[in-house]
């Protein structure tokens, strides 16, 4: 017997924010196409495939998924059943295959819906393709099943469209899917609200009176993610003096922390909540420093999960080296890193510090020296580094960086002079500074020399040789240098190389 609750198309909120961009990127798909509405929890992805349903009524069969369903003769049952809601003569033989098959046995079923499906476009049964919503697809990890859908997607008539809401991209095949124009994307990007949504979202549909500047603050602290918004609301309903604190906010709200803990981090294995705690410790991170962190060889394969599972991991170049987590999930894990042992966390600043630092990105080695209350190291690589964030005029971070650092250490720094009057909340080692230039981003010292001797022909393991590094850690240099020049590969980045000037700043 199948639930009848999981074909019920969830209800239209009242005074729900009109997602007009969605509605019309939505619309755009035409039968024989998959849509992927992939995001994290909490993001909208049901809501808003609702909402289109609701707004542009068509014909069309919902189906909820659960683990329950994941098996290839439970997904299908329903499937077809839900079919049936909007053509009862619809997998008719299929379901009889269906009973009768064994587990090596359902393509059969397979094939005899979709020629059901290729009836309706003959027989002109239907003038607009009917829209099958999987929601909450990511419950289905069966293999076999997996491989059904892909057989199904693979010969997807024009009478029918699939739309998948998923927390994680589903191993169908999506790259060929994208390359043969079978596939519209729906991801976090798109569904995190602007500030035009988030004024009716906080000031209609919450019933608030925000100003376009708070408003503002929430969303980009909230990067757009609906239910950090929503709990913002309910805290601003109680009491609208949450505001000034919320706008402030120094720790993660109890609600979004409680959200965070039940929906995302508690349904993840060991190993990968472990890795989630001590990789948030980083701003940033790439494979070679959580190799570091882990002690493994393994963690490109960890972080490549974590990107198909859309644990609000944000690539930040285009070759997805470098990483960081959505801001209010980096704050959820980093309740969790204080939690360790204090010896813990002091190794993971050590080693994250050391690392960073033989890679060339002294900044960010400063900034864990710093949490390491490392004063030594901090001083060393402040003055290491401040010669020339005086030149690019970058006075905003060295005042950041000596405000944490004890005076004893900082008043000892020796700089060049300058001719700026010196501030009196500024130290004697920081007088003069000029103002701040706008510049794009510099190259570090090691990819500086990378990029040297990228230009002189040479081999990724004579550079490794030359600079005392591994091959994967060139790796991960070649690929950061590739994206500063906005390149895809080493002949396009020796052309650049050989038409550009040398002006490579490091830091």
């Amino acid at each position: 017997m199948l639930l009848k609750n999981r074909f019920y198309l969830p209800p239209l909120r009242e005074h729900s924010v009109e997602r007009h961009e969605l509605i019309t990127k939505l619309n755009s798909s035409t039968g024989g196409q998959l849509v992927l509405v992939s995001a994290p929890a909490g993001y909208g992805k049901t809501t808003t495939v609702s909402q289109w349903l609701h707004r542009h009524p068509h014909s069309f069969a919902w189906l909820t998924v659960d683990k329950m369903q994941s098996s290839p003769d439970a997904l299908w049952e329903y499937i077809i059943n839900a079919l049936q809601t909007t053509q009862p003569t619809l997998g008719v033989n299929a379901t009889s295959l269906l009973k009768n098959s064994t587990h090596s046995s359902f393509e059969p079923v397979i094939i005899s819906l979709l020629n059901d499906l290729d009836d309706l476009c003959t027989n002109n049964a239907t003038k607009d393709p009917i829209t099958l919503i999987l929601d909450d697809f990511h419950h289905v990890e069966n293999t076999a099943t997996l491989h059904l859908m892909n057989l199904f997607l693979d010969h997807l008539p024009p009478s029918i469209r699939i739309v998948l809401t998923s927390r994680k991209q589903p191993s169908l095949a999506i790259a060929r899917r994208r390359a043969n124009n079978q596939v519209i994307e729906l991801t976090d990007t798109d569904l995190a609200f602007h500030l035009t949504e988030g004024r009716d979202f906080f000031n209609h549909t919450m019933g608030l009176s925000l100003t376009d500047d708070a408003i503002t603050t929430l969303c980009r602290q909230n990067e757009g993610w609906a239910v950090g918004l929503q709990l913002a609301a309910l805290s601003l309903q109680q009491s609208l003096s949450s505001l000034g604190t919320l706008l402030d906010r120094q720790a993660i709200d109890r609600h979004i922390s409680d959200y965070l803990f039940d929906e995302v981090f508690s349904q993840q294995s060991k190993a990968l909540q472990d890795f989630l705690i001590i990789t948030s410790s980083i701003p940033r991170f790439c494979a070679g420093l959580c190799n570091a962190l882990m002690q493994k060889n393994d963690n490109l394969t960890l972080i490549k999960q974590l990107d198909k599972l859309n644990l609000f991991l944000v690539p930040l170049d285009n070759h997805r080296t470098w990483f960081r987590y959505h801001d209010l999930f980096r704050q959820f894990l980093l309740q969790q890193f204080g939690e360790l042992d204090t010896q813990q966390q002091k190794r993971n600043y050590q080693i994250s510090s050391s690392w960073l630092e033989d890679a060339g990105y002294l900044e960010e080695a400063l900034d864990q020296f710093i949490l390491l209350q490392d004063w030594e190291n901090s001083t060393r690589l402040l003055e290491q580094i401040a010669s020339e964030k005086i030149k690019q005029g970058h006075s905003d971070s060295l005042l950041k960086w000596t405000a944490q650092i004890p005076n004893e250490y900082t008043s000892t720094i020796s700089l060049p002079a300058s001719s700026t009057p010196t501030s009196p909340a500024t130290p004697k080692a920081l007088k003069a500074l000029p103002e701040k230039n706008t510049l794009t981003e510099p190259l570090t010292r090691r990819e500086s020399q990378v990029m040297a001797l990228v230009s002189q022909g040479l081999s990724n393991k004579h550079i490794a040789t030359e600079l005392n590094i591994s091959l994967n850690t060139l790796k991960v240099h070649i690929r950061n240098l590739y994206g500063k020049m906005g390149v895809e590969n080493r002949s396009q980045a020796l052309v650049k190389i050989n038409k550009t000037p040398s002006k490579h700043n490091s830091t």
